[in-house]
């Protein structure tokens, strides 16, 4: 097996990661959050209406997805997204007014003091229920899901330079069959897992949901009551919207480089054609040659 053929099989495998990094990217876009909570988040059992869940969602978006040159600043501001939210739904005359207890009403009607920060409003009216606010455990698992997402970033990044790289080093050898064989057998490695998973997923959604946090989080720490303000923002229909983001815009990436692979393979064929009439033409040539030497 030649050296070209040996950095197509890694490109293949290379780029399949890249694929699957290309739709996970999709789904932490601004737009992709507001999509689906506009679409699932009803807010038919929650304190608060669909608009503020929705609202709430994208602001919670940022506060896991984006980078943040200071946490506690990020915690403080998310905070106090979650109060402003709190204090509009349980102001007299609002929608959702009679959801709301009278202890959790105090709490938000408390005068904060100098030393008081939404941080500690918004830890308070948790401790009155989760429905209201984020309690200390989402926030530490948001602030982990943070810390994965930017901490592999940069990683997951090399790893479509890299592909690129092998893709323009077979482009610039020339080798168009192993290009070629690079472009359409990552794709169809990305196929094959998503065709597993995505059968785990309609056997069961639940079981490959907690089997793919497992791999990230220490198990307690990413379950909630299903009522609490980060399920109603973030419901099941959500994560599983999520997963067609997922896996549409990876094979939709991955059907475009197929498409080049398919190209690669024509011009592949186009050259080896070429190369054999050449060695056809020189070897007609050279018994010409012969010929003229034995007169």
């Amino acid at each position: 097996m030649g050296s070209d053929s040996i950095l197509a099989g890694i490109g293949a495998t290379v780029l399949a990661v890249t694929l699957l990094v290309c739709g996970f990217a999709a789904c932490c876009l601004p737009v992709t959050t507001a999509s689906l909570a506009g679409a699932v988040s009803t807010g038919a059992d929650s304190p608060y209406t669909h608009e503020q869940l929705v609202e709430l969602a994208q602001e919670t978006r940022a506060f896991t997805v984006d980078a943040h040159s200071s946490m506690e600043e990020a915690r403080e501001s998310l905070a106090a997204d979650v109060v402003a939210a709190a204090r509009e739904a349980s102001a007299e005359g609002a929608p959702k007014y009679s959801q709301w207890t009278q202890k959790a009403k105090q709490v938000l009607g408390d005068v904060e003091g100098e030393d008081g920060t939404a941080l500690e409003t918004m830890d308070a009216l948790a401790k009155v229920s989760d429905r209201y606010a984020l309690d200390a455990d989402a926030v530490s698992h948001l602030e982990d899901c943070n810390g994965l997402i930017t901490g592999l970033s940069s990683y997951l990044g090399m790893i479509g330079v890299a592909a690129l790289i092998i893709a323009l080093v077979l482009g610039f050898r020339k080798q168009f069959a192993a290009l070629a064989f690079m472009l359409r057998m990552g794709p169809a490695l990305l196929l094959a897992v998503l065709v597993v998973l995505g059968l785990w997923g309609l056997v069961d959604f639940n079981g490959l949901f907690a089997a793919f946090h497992s791999l990230f989080f220490v198990d307690g720490t990413w379950t909630f009551n299903y009522d609490s303000l980060l399920i109603s923002m973030y419901p099941i229909d959500f994560w599983m919207g999520m997963g067609a983001v997922w896996v549409g815009s990876a094979i939709g990436v991955g059907l475009l480089c197929f498409a080049a692979g398919c190209l690669f393979a024509w011009k592949a064929q186009v050259q080896h054609r070429e190369l054999e009439e050449s060695a056809a033409a020189e070897a007609a040539r050279s018994k010409k040659r012969g010929k003229k030497g034995r007169r």
